[in-house]
């Protein structure tokens, strides 16, 4: 999505470094190594997913309107290929989620994306992962399946999505509301329209009162879950969150919590967070031609 000026980027996250308005504070220190993605048709890169079937791999997506493409690359940005995702739409491609289910790594794209709230219903995709040759060539996959949803209160505009294979739901946080609010559906819902299970509201640090447009600066552009579904990753224009659940503590619990905060860099749109297999860094990337993308130590 382009929404918002890049001279309001850079006014307001000049603003929030200096200060973050409420919620955990100051955020916390880590290590963030620059670099850029190398695939010259990712432009506006606004999903990002851990590969599991090929390690130190992530996969990206432009956003909204463009092809039905996934773009691999490693951890320091060297092109690893292109999956083609046949007999799919990209109406506004918002966040891709990778996982393992039934010892199958598979991935789902999230056509969700709704900036004036009029979409009668959104559409997620699924497709096994495959495994990419060492020539990184154009592959060919097909959604193993697809279904849409309903919001239970109306249309709701959303760029993250997460999935819990061991729970088999899909987590959804929406983006234009004055607090994000949680959503879930079932991985396997059984038929071709499922309505959300909405879940509440999240705790997330508010920006300051006087902030320019404090509301957009929160907006969620992207989630992860690691991958031993402890800890959550969220990012919005100017931090990432982590949140951070108990054993037998489900996930609306973790996010009622306030969360730890992170940095960023100051790149002018940051629309796509994943964890490391490892789950001690995060990758993020921004639209940019080149990609911009970072990595962010938070062990």
């Amino acid at each position: 999505m382009r929404l918002l000026a890049p001279l309001f980027f850079a006014c307001a996250l000049a603003f929030l470094s200096a200060c973050q308005g409420g919620g955990s504070g100051a955020p916390g220190a880590a290590a963030i190594e620059r670099f850029v993605v190398a695939q010259p048709a990712l432009n506006e890169s606004s999903g990002l997913a851990r590969s599991g079937r090929n390690p130190g791999v992530y996969w990206s997506h432009n956003d909204s309107g463009g092809p039905t493409d996934l773009y691999a690359f490693d951890a320091q940005g060297a092109s690893r290929g292109v999956l083609h995702v046949q007999g799919a739409l990209n109406l506004d491609w918002e966040d891709i989620s990778g996982f393992v289910e039934d010892g199958v790594p598979r991935l789902l794209v999230a056509d969700v994306g709704d900036n004036n709230a009029l979409r009668p219903a959104v559409r997620l995709y699924v497709l096994d992962e495959p495994a990419l040759d060492a020539a990184g060539g154009t592959l060919d996959a097909r959604a193993s399946r697809s279904f849409a949803l309903v919001y239970p209160d109306g249309p709701r505009d959303c760029e993250a999505v997460a999935v819990d294979a061991e729970e088999g739901s899909v987590y959804l946080l929406s983006k234009r509301d004055a607090v994000p609010r949680l959503y879930r559906v079932p991985l396997h819902p059984g038929s071709p329209l499922v309505v959300a299970e909405a879940l509440g509201e999240i705790s997330i640090p508010r920006a300051a009162a006087d902030a320019p447009n404090p509301e957009a600066i929160n907006w969620v552009t992207s989630m992860d879950f690691a991958a031993d579904a402890r800890r959550a990753a969220v990012v919005t224009l100017s931090r990432a969150y982590v949140y951070t659940r108990a054993e037998g503590e489900s996930w609306a619990q973790a996010f009622a919590r306030p969360p730890a905060a992170y940095a960023v860099p100051d790149d002018p749109q940051i629309e796509a967070i994943a964890w490391s297999a490892d789950a001690r860094e995060l990758l993020l990337t921004s639209e940019g031609e080149p990609t911009p993308a970072a990595r962010l130590r938070v062990d």
